[in-house]
């Protein structure tokens, strides 16, 4: 019998189908689906947005302990000068560009100030880690809701990390340090510390490690190459955050131990990838210096047997912890959350509670460990949540009550303070800005020793060379750091020559203008001690309120030394032995030699005739990266006890030298390095399009 040509067809059994509901198109379901986390996503980045707008107003926060113009500074000189093999000749007597800072948020910032010229670098640097700080949120979101699939609990999660911070209840010295308005602990370490390229770091965390464990759990090499990517960026970002994301991939590794299908050898060949391609900058000089300064400038940190036992400590706990829960068998992801809030809690507990550093600047992980127990405590509310004990159901609802009581008047505070407290006002108007106004106005010759908070800012509005600077890690020679230092803190070796020690070390390192705060003064960091040392002995060219400026002879860069007149012992404990070098410098008798900066990497010495046997003392720290020429013919360098550059010029009619900043073969070795690391990793990533095209919808069709 022919069957007709509409209507229902039976059924290969012979049965009638039932009736038959339209099949919808699956494209506006999975469009839904995807659309729904993206506007979660973006409802938490504009609360945090919103509750933290003056970040992203123009001018300068009431905070004056915070360091952000030091960055500031940095970004507006590569703006200017965007060579990585440069030198720097402003802060700290001069340093490579390299050895400033990691690259990351210098030149994004640089070049969004060449994109937005009209808008002032403080502005664009604090839009720039403002906006990452308010995506930390985001990013968690995104993090949660891979391994939970739950888009409320997600979204729940990244409420509460954006509106709470633990540290406040959990440590007295945090909540001692809350200051003028209420904030998260992660925004008030921006606002008032000025921790931006932390708080991006820490941003890119989640989703580093969510790339790892994507690059162990599966095969492929973009897996990898992504996962390469983010550890990459990090510690381009900053070492804080560097460290923290070594703690955090070892743990990774750790609660992994054991879970299908993940090889541990994908996950280390990401890093040994990452290594080369952030080579270019990451060099090992580069790294070993950060490595050996880190300690020092982490208020004089040193690995001892307290530290060793705490960090043993931290080790035997993380591995009892991975052992409960692989008896209990318990998620990779809770583990994986449960260890990170266990190892950076130790971390910020022994620092905060005992006062005892289990690594450098232990107090900075404050913010990791909040990050952890953000993700802990909502998955542990959400597995209660879901058994099929009602007791354990009740004890989390009653655990989330407390804690949400507890925590209330800190939202509270949070939510409805307004934005008044915290606005920012003109720069102008502060007193660091106007002593620096004066002092770019009157140009010295020589160097600015400037204290305080100014030290940090002066270089992100003028460009002035000065003793000090804002980030001391990276330099090679410390010589001038601890000079400076003993300067301010009144802390001489050579009994009752305190006034004669300090003259005698600021002439050496070539300041002019000395910048001294006074009690009464606005400025935060009011770290001069016993200002009667140059009040006594210098004139005052310049006071405002309680903040004075004083002056010593202009002098240029350079001089005309004899071997004896040099420093042969270390400055640093015989500051005595100055004392030749300095009568050197100021005899009237001898040539003056003219040193005048043509660009930042070049200086030209031009003098009378050069006398046999002396040699040029040059105020500028020594680098391998130097070369110096005389009349055109290359001239030895070395280094004097100070660390600055030493010429050995031959005898001639006129003094014509030209020192010139060209990087060093390292920098050039890694550079190109790195540079075939991302040719062979892209053209690894493109190779035969067609046949991974055609491998992948072999694999969706299986």
């Amino acid at each position: 019998m022919k069957l007709p040509s509409s209507g229902p067809r039976p059924t290969p059994g012979g049965h009638p189908p039932g009736p038959q509901a339209p099949t919808p198109s699956p494209q506006p379901t999975r469009a839904l689906a995807s659309l729904t986390p993206a506007l979660l996503a973006a409802a938490i980045l504009l609360l945090n947005v919103w509750l933290n707008a003056p970040l992203f107003m123009s001018g300068e926060l009431p905070f004056r302990g915070s360091i952000e113009g030091g960055y500031v500074g940095m970004a507006r000189f590569i703006s200017q000068h965007p060579n990585p093999w440069g030198w720097n000749p402003f802060p700290y007597c001069g340093l490579p560009t390299q050895f400033m800072y990691v690259p990351v948020l210098p030149y994004v910032t640089a070049l969004w100030m060449h994109i937005l010229p009209q808008v002032s670098p403080d502005s664009v640097y604090r839009t720039i880690v403002a906006l990452m700080t308010c995506l930390g949120p985001v990013t968690l979101f995104f993090f949660s809701l891979y391994f939970t699939g739950s888009r409320r609990w997600a979204f729940v999660m990244a409420l509460a990390y954006s509106l709470f911070s633990p540290s406040y209840a959990l440590f007295p010295a945090v909540e001692k340090d809350r200051g003028i308005v209420q904030l998260p602990w992660r925004i008030q370490v921006l606002a008032k510390y000025g921790e931006g390229p932390h708080n991006t770091g820490l941003t890119l965390l989640p989703l580093a490690l969510l790339a790892v464990w994507r690059a162990g759990k599966a095969r492929g090499y973009p897996r990898i190459l992504v996962a390469a990517l983010l550890l990459a960026v990090i510690p381009l970002t900053n070492w804080v955050a560097a460290l923290a994301l070594g703690i955090s991939c070892v743990l990774l590794l750790l609660a992994a131990w054991g879970e299908p299908e993940f090889r541990a050898w994908r996950v280390l060949a990401a890093p040994a990838l990452a290594y080369l391609l952030a080579c270019f900058w990451l060099t090992p000089s580069f790294v070993r210096i950060i490595a050996f300064n880190w300690p020092a400038d982490s208020f004089a940190y040193q690995l001892k047997e307290k530290q060793l036992w705490l960090a043993s400590g931290a080790a035997l706990g993380a591995l009892l912890i991975r052992l409960l829960f692989r008896w209990v068998r318990g998620s990779f992801y809770f583990c994986l959350v449960t260890l990170g809030a266990f190892v950076f809690g130790w971390i910020a507990t022994a620092f905060y509670v005992y006062g005892v550093d289990v690594i450098p600047e232990s107090r900075r992980y404050a913010i990791e460990f909040e990050l952890f127990l953000a993700l802990a405590l909502a998955e542990g509310f959400r597995l209660a949540l879901r058994s099929s004990n009602a007791t354990v159901r009740l004890c989390a609802i009653g655990t989330g009550a407390v804690m949400l009581l507890v925590g209330a008047p800190q939202l509270w505070a949070y939510a409805t303070q307004g934005w008044g407290p915290w606005r920012p006002s003109p720069p102008e108007a502060t007193v660091e800005y106007q002593l620096g106004r004066w002092i770019a106005q009157h140009p010295p010759q020589g160097r600015v020793f400037a204290s305080g908070g100014l030290r940090f800012r002066f270089n992100s509005w003028f460009d002035i060379p000065q003793v000090g600077g804002g980030f001391e890690t990276g330099l090679r020679n410390r010589i001038p750091v601890d000079l400076a230092y003993r300067i301010r803190a009144a802390s001489n070796l050579w009994p009752g020559h305190e006034t004669e020690d300090t003259l005698l070390e600021l002439k050496a390192l070539g300041a002019e203008y000395v910048v001294v705060h006074g009690p009464q003064s606005r400025e935060y960091y009011r770290d001069f001690v016993r200002p009667e040392r140059v009040a006594e002995s210098l004139p005052a060219v310049y006071r405002m309120e309680d903040d004075t400026i004083y002056r010593l002879p202009s002098r240029p860069l350079a001089h005309l030394m004899r071997p004896q007149e040099l420093p042969n012992r270390d400055v640093r404990d015989h500051p005595q032995a100055l004392a030749r070098y300095v009568t050197a410098m100021e005899d009237t008798s001898r040539p003056v030699l003219g040193a005048q900066w043509t660009d930042t990497g070049t200086l030209t010495i031009t003098g009378p005739a050069m006398p046999p046997d002396e040699l040029v003392a040059v105020e500028v720290n020594a680098d391998p990266g130097w070369r110096a020429t005389q009349d055109g013919r290359d001239i030895a360098i070395t280094q004097d006890k100070l660390g600055f550059i030493l010429l050995h010029p031959s005898a001639a009619a006129r003094t014509q030298i030209e020192l010139r900043y060209r990087g060093t073969a390292e920098q050039k070795i890694m550079a190109a390095v790195s540079a075939i690391a991302w040719v062979c990793a892209l053209s690894a990533l493109f190779r035969n399009p067609a046949r991974r095209a055609g491998g992948k919808a072999l694999r969706a069709g299986l």
